[in-house]
């Protein structure tokens, strides 16, 4: 698992319905074997905030929408987000949380 992959997560309260989910946590958090890790949901839909990137022109990335992700309910690997999509995703981090 790496910083900026996407992924399906299935938590066992949710089996209908499968969510992908965007890596943020570090490549060291997401290497160990921390069961937690950090990411962000990909939108269907633009949410209309400055806080929000688009990726890929289909999916948008809401950054005051971070949580933790259990690492055994992410299932596959299906994307990977590019290096100037990351860019502005830490970029509207930094801003969410004044970092």
């Amino acid at each position: 698992m790496r910083r900026g992959e996407v992924w399906t997560y299935h938590p066992p309260s949710e089996q209908a319905r499968a969510r992908r989910m965007l890596l943020l946590s570090s490549d060291g958090v997401n290497e160990s074997e921390r069961p937690w890790l950090i990411g962000t949901e990909l939108l269907d839909r633009d949410p209309d905030d400055i806080l929000a990137v688009a990726v890929d022109g289909h999916y948008w990335v809401s950054t005051v929408n971070v949580t933790r992700l259990y690492r055994p309910w992410l299932r596959e690997c299906v994307a990977e987000i590019d290096g100037e999509v990351q860019e502005q995703i830490d970029g509207a981090l930094r801003a969410a949380l004044d970092l």
